[in-house]
């Protein structure tokens, strides 16, 4: 009973969060299958490997211009219809379909080359469709104060997924394509149809309430896309120093640390929300990123003192559950409730590309100290993005809006 008051006296919804967090891992598994086996059934057509690294950036520009469009469409629909769930709906069908029809292509001896291609490039517009719509769920589920709380579900189970990814791409590899295809597309279903049993009902809107079209808020817009470029190079460079100690740096070639404190990481994320829940009205997330910005520098500075990097370590953990537990909120904070769609799409879609284009723009080992003083200042940009909600400029909760 007490559980059951605690939540009602939170405001969230436990069960549509742990359905967001499966569908989330189930496009995890997805996309650790379809990574697996796409240069093989390429080249099992002529195609080559530069050919496969090209195709994976074009669906990142892909999704750039596809993520906001289908978050905009989502959002539309909550307008319209009340809900979002036709969109999701028809993209996890779409989504699952293409996905098993992928492996038998590959199978075909056809006289159109450009067949197999243009069914990945099917399968990544389906799964722009749907997870935009699904993550703004979240607004759904829990008050705005409550979000980080939430999403450090999505933020733990996400955080062990990539812990074993590794090992999932082992097994789905001595499956064999056609069952690892099978399987990811039976396990985004079983996830979605999960959710489906759990999201709102849809609530049209009545004949006579007034329709109400507030502008786009592009400067929401504009911030969003600066986090996003910012979150995704400035985090990478710093995980790359920070692996650079823990992997075998300072505590020696034969000992690697990082699976360790990201299973602590892992862990450690609902605890953590639980525990800022207290300090909710300070801007946590910039101070979490200034933070890493200043970690950063002194992992650069190698001062070469053990104990001063489990110092570092500790603080990392609480730095980075924070920021993967706040983005999204700081997201539907800056880009209102009614345009939540549109501004999840384009962080999704950005932050994608901003990943892959990455070790192409900093490909060459010339480029250390650069790209260390291109990582403090990402993050130091970041912070000050996530400073700007709490300047004097009173913000709404959003949840009653989407």
């Amino acid at each position: 009973m007490a559980t059951t008051n605690s939540s009602r006296a939170l405001g969230i919804a436990w069960g549509r969060v742990v359905a967001i967090a499966a569908v989330q891992s189930s496009l995890t598994l997805m996309w650790i299958t379809y990574r697996a086996y796409l240069g093989d059934m390429l080249g099992s057509w002529g195609f080559s490997e530069t050919f496969t690294t090209n195709l994976l950036t074009f669906e990142f520009v892909l999704a750039l211009f596809m993520e906001p469009i289908f978050g905009l469409l989502s959002d539309q629909q909550q307008r319209t219809l009340g809900g979002r769930a036709p969109l999701i709906v028809l993209g996890v069908i779409l989504s699952s379909v293409t996905f098993v029809a992928l492996p038998i292509i590959a199978t075909l001896q056809l006289s159109l080359n450009l067949l197999l291609p243009l069914a990945a490039i099917a399968w990544a517009l389906a799964m722009t469709t749907f997870r935009t719509p699904v993550y703004v769920l979240l607004l759904k589920s829990a008050p705005m104060s409550e979000l980080p709380l939430a999403i450090s579900i999505l933020t733990m189970t996400g955080g062990l997924m990539g812990l074993i990814s590794g090992n999932i791409k082992e097994i789905i590899l001595s499956w064999g394509a056609m069952p690892a295809f099978l399987v990811g597309s039976i396990t985004l279903l079983a996830a979605s149809t999960f959710l489906k049993f759990l999201m709102p009902p849809l609530q049209p809107p009545a004949d006579d309430q007034p329709q109400k079209n507030p502008a786009l808020p592009w400067d929401g817009v504009i911030r969003t896309a600066l986090i996003a470029i910012a979150l995704a190079w400035g985090t990478k460079i710093f995980m790359g120093n920070f692996s650079d100690v823990f992997a075998g740096g300072i505590f020696g070639a034969e000992t690697n640390l990082m699976p360790l404190l990201n299973l602590l990481l892992a862990l450690a994320a609902v605890p953590i929300a639980w525990l800022w829940r207290q300090w909710r009205d300070y801007p946590l997330l910039a101070i979490a990123l200034s933070g890493l910005s200043i970690m950063l520098i002194f992992l650069l500075a190698s001062p070469g003192l053990a104990w001063l990097y489990v110092l570092v370590a500790i603080l990392w953990i609480f730095a980075f559950a924070t920021v993967r537990n706040g983005t999204l909120p700081y997201i539907f904070m800056t880009v209102p409730g009614r345009w939540a769609g549109f501004g999840i799409g384009v962080y999704f879609g950005v932050s994608g590309l901003a990943n892959d284009l990455f070790p192409r723009i900093f490909a060459s080992e010339n480029m250390a100290v650069l790209q260390g003083v291109i990582g403090v200042c990402a993050l130091a940009i970041a912070a000050g993005l996530a400073l700007m909600p709490f300047l004097p400029r009173s913000s709404k909760d959003l949840s009653n809006e989407v």
